[in-house]
C-alpha cells in the first residue's frame, strides 16, 4: 500500500492549479495579443458617408457587434474604418476630391455634375436603392395642393444632388419652368427647419427629414401636401471613390465591398436590430425610421449598364440646366464606372447590360 505523504501532496496539487492558472494567464494573454496584432494590422479606411439613413449598410457594417455578437464585418474583412458624416452630396465631392476620404456614398447626380466639370469619381458598387425616398412637400394654407400649385411659390431642394435633377423633372413635368418658382437652396437640416418656420411654402427633400417634419409638435399633418412621384427618379447610393484609389488600392475596395456584404446579411436577418443601430448612428429617437426604413433595398450589387445610361442622361441635364452649357460631356462613360471591384467580391451581383 502506497503511503501519501500528505504535505507533498498538497505541495504538488497546488504547483499544478498554479500551473493551470497561469496557462490560462498565457493562453488568454496570447489571444489578446492576437486581437491586437489583428487590430493594428487591420488597413484604415477613409469613409465620406452620407449622414441618413441611407448609409445602411455602412452602419450594420460598423455596428455589427451591436446587431449581433458574434460579427465584426470590418475586422473580418481585415478593414478598420474612419467614417466621416456629411450632410449632403457636395460636401461627401469635397471629401474625395481634397483626399480627405478615399471612398465616398453619392447618388448619380453629384457624380454627373462633376463630370461635367471634368471631374472623374468612378462607382464600384451600389448600397442602396429607392423610389419612395425623395419626396415634395408643401404647406396647403400657401395654396399647394398639386405640383402645378407651386408656380409662384418659395421651394427649398439642396443644391448639387439628387433633388436638383427631382425639382426640375418635377417641376417639367408640371408645365413649369424654375423662373416660374423662388428658389432657395440649403443643406436638408436647414430647409427643413425653414420649412416648419412657414419660411418656406414647399420642398424637395429626402428622408428622414420629411418625417422629422411629420414629427414635429408644430406641424398641423392635415395641412400638409406630400406627393411621392415614382416616375421621375429612382434613387441609387453608390460607392465612389478616385481612379487612382481604384487603380492603387483594389484590394481595399473589396475589402470594403465584402464588409458591406456582411452588413446586408445583418440587415436581413435583424431588420429591427439593425434600424435601432441606424437610429443610434443618426441621434434619433427609437423607431423614428420604422416608417421608411423597409421601403428601400439595402443590397450590395452593380447594374454597369444601368449606371452608365444613368450617368449620360444626368450630365446632358446638368450641362443645359445647371450650367447653361458651360462644360463638357465626357465622350466615354465607361471609366466612370469600375465593376472589377464587384466581380473580384461576388461576381454573381454584377450585371453588364
Amino acid at each position: 500500500m502506497r503511503i501519501i505523504n500528505l504535505k507533498h501532496f498538497l505541495r504538488s496539487q497546488i504547483y499544478l492549479i498554479l500551473v493551470i492558472i497561469s496557462g490560462n494567464y498565457i493562453f488568454s494573454g496570447c489571444k489578446y495579443i492576437t486581437l491586437e496584432n489583428q487590430s493594428s494590422s487591420l488597413t484604415e479606411i477613409k469613409l465620406a458617408v452620407l449622414n441618413v439613413y441611407s448609409t445602411g449598410l455602412i452602419v450594420a457594417a460598423d455596428r455589427s457587434n451591436e446587431i449581433d455578437p458574434s460579427v465584426n464585418c470590418f475586422a473580418q474583412a481585415g478593414l478598420k474604418p474612419i467614417i466621416i458624416k456629411r450632410s449632403k452630396g457636395p460636401e461627401v465631392v469635397d471629401a474625395l476630391l481634397g483626399n480627405s476620404a478615399e471612398v465616398g456614398t453619392l447618388a448619380v447626380t453629384p457624380q454627373a455634375l462633376q463630370a461635367v466639370q471634368g471631374n472623374q469619381l468612378v462607382a464600384f458598387s451600389t448600397i442602396q436603392t429607392t423610389d419612395k425616398d425623395i419626396k415634395v412637400i408643401g404647406h396647403r394654407s400657401a395654396g399647394i395642393k398639386s405640383g402645378s400649385s407651386l408656380k409662384g411659390k418659395r421651394v427649398g431642394y439642396v443644391g448639387g444632388t439628387y433633388g436638383e435633377i427631382f425639382l426640375s423633372r418635377y417641376l417639367a413635368k408640371h408645365e413649369l419652368k424654375k423662373s416660374d418658382v423662388s428658389l432657395v437652396t440649403s443643406s436638408p437640416a436647414q430647409l427643413r427647419d425653414l420649412f416648419v418656420s412657414n419660411s418656406l411654402d414647399a420642398l424637395v427633400l429626402w428622408e428622414p427629414f420629411i418625417q422629422d417634419i411629420l414629427d414635429n409638435p408644430a406641424t398641423k399633418k392635415d395641412n400638409i401636401f406630400i406627393d411621392v412621384d415614382r416616375s421621375i427618379y429612382i434613387g441609387k447610393i453608390n460607392l465612389l471613390a478616385r481612379p487612382e484609389f481604384i487603380q492603387n488600392k483594389p484590394k481595399e475596395a473589396e475589402k470594403l465591398v465584402r464588409a458591406l456584404l456582411c452588413g446586408e446579411q445583418l440587415i436581413q436577418k435583424y431588420p429591427d436590430k439593425a434600424r435601432q443601430s441606424i437610429e443610434k448612428w443618426l441621434d434619433r429617437k427609437p423607431n423614428t425610421l420604422t416608417n421608411i426604413f423597409d421601403k428601400s433595398t439595402f443590397k450590395v450589387d452593380l447594374n454597369k449598364a444601368e449606371l452608365l445610361s444613368d450617368l449620360k442622361e444626368e450630365s446632358k441635364w446638368a450641362l443645359e440646366s445647371v450650367f447653361s452649357g458651360k462644360g463638357n460631356i465626357p465622350k466615354d462613360f465607361t471609366p466612370f464606372v469600375n465593376d472589377s471591384i464587384m466581380k473580384a467580391a461576388s461576381s454573381e451581383r454584377v450585371r453588364v447590360k
